[in-house]
């Protein structure tokens, strides 16, 4: 993937433990310590082994029309010199 991500979806950078603290899941089906993204975790470790020094990592959302039309997306995204490397949807409806 090496689109660019429209300025106006990214909302506020974070590391990777901000995002981690943000999106700690509890779900008895994933044991009994919360799990960074819950039954996502696999894709997020798959976004973090990309990173690289330079990386940015940023919460994105679409514009509200998106949702209000059924088709927004959250979550966040890793961007390298303003490429989207990868993402993980957090959210949509």
């Amino acid at each position: 993937m090496t689109r660019t991500m429209p300025t106006d979806w990214l909302q506020c950078q974070v590391t990777p433990a901000e995002a981690e603290t943000a999106h700690l899941v509890t779900d008895e089906a994933l044991g009994p310590k919360p799990v960074p993204f819950g039954f996502m975790h696999s894709a997020w470790l798959q976004l973090l082994v990309q990173l690289q020094l330079g990386d940015e990592l940023w919460e994105f959302r679409s514009p509200p029309t998106s949702w209000q039309h059924l088709c927004g997306r959250e979550g966040l995204v890793l961007l390298r010199r303003g490429k989207v490397v990868a993402h993980v949807l957090t959210g949509m409806n």
